[in-house]
């Protein structure tokens, strides 16, 4: 069976353990982009030897959007010379009045491009640096998310695309440690025939108890090279659901 695009994607984004993962990874994805720019990389990964260490003034102060222990930082400019003729500026984060104008502090400038300078203080610019490695763990989590998720959709979308349509009686069904929207997912066992003598079995996941009971047969698609794999119609999107359903004449072989 031929199972569209639009088909695929309902499938993929109607579970709920892929939507979470999708909006971690592509939330950490936005942040990683806009604290990645505002880190000077030359300077972040810059050795003793590449940095001079020297004297610079402040000039002056902006509040900015950022807080620390529900404490407003301040942007500090300061402006500092070479040795030569030349003078440059910079900038730095520091609380309300931890510094003020025409105060001496200690930065640091590359030796082979004296315009880029960094705090040799507490600086808390490392704001960015924290808020970046949070960002990548959201994109771990995403992905730890999204790709258990994505080959679960990838194993039942083969399934449908090949499978043949039987009908199951639900056998026992055994909670399991995991959640989702608080409710307690269960290892669902179902029986069925295949047109053999003997019935066979499948098991699969859900948090979908409420739409199983053992006095009622449900519909399912099985691998007829192995029977074991199958899935159950409930336990798809209600879209993907009603696609199958009228893609397939369920029969009870």
């Amino acid at each position: 069976m031929f199972i569209p695009f639009r088909i695929r994607m309902m499938h993929l984004f109607g579970r709920t353990s892929f939507i979470m993962g999708f909006l971690f990874a592509f939330i950490g994805l936005v942040f990683i982009c806009f604290f990645g720019a505002r880190i000077n990389w030359r300077l972040y990964f810059a050795g003793e030897d590449d940095l001079v260490l020297t004297q610079a003034v402040i000039t002056g102060f902006q509040e900015t959007r950022y807080e620390v222990n529900d404490v407003p930082l301040f942007n500090y400019n300061y402006r500092y010379s070479d040795g030569s003729d030349s003078t440059y500026s910079g900038n730095l984060l520091e609380f309300e009045e931890a510094l003020s104008i025409g105060q001496e502090v200690e930065i640091a400038y590359l030796k082979l491009s004296p315009s880029l300078s960094r705090s040799t203080g507490k600086d808390k610019r490392n704001f960015d640096k924290i808020m970046l490695l949070g960002s990548l763990g959201a994109l771990l989590v995403g992905w730890l998310f999204m790709i258990p998720s994505s080959r679960r959709t990838r194993k039942e979308r083969r399934i449908l695309a090949s499978g043949r349509p039987a009908e199951g009686k639900l056998l026992q069904a055994v909670p399991t440690t995991v959640k989702v929207n608080e409710q307690p997912v269960y290892n669902l066992t179902f029986e069925f025939h295949t047109g053999n003598n003997s019935p066979e079995q499948c098991t699969v996941r859900s948090h979908l108890i409420q739409n199983f009971s053992n006095d009622h047969k449900e519909k399912l698609i099985y691998d007829p090279r192995n029977p074991s794999n199958a899935v159950i119609i409930d336990t798809l999107p209600s879209s993907v659901a009603r696609y199958i359903l009228n893609k397939f004449p369920h029969s009870s072989n």
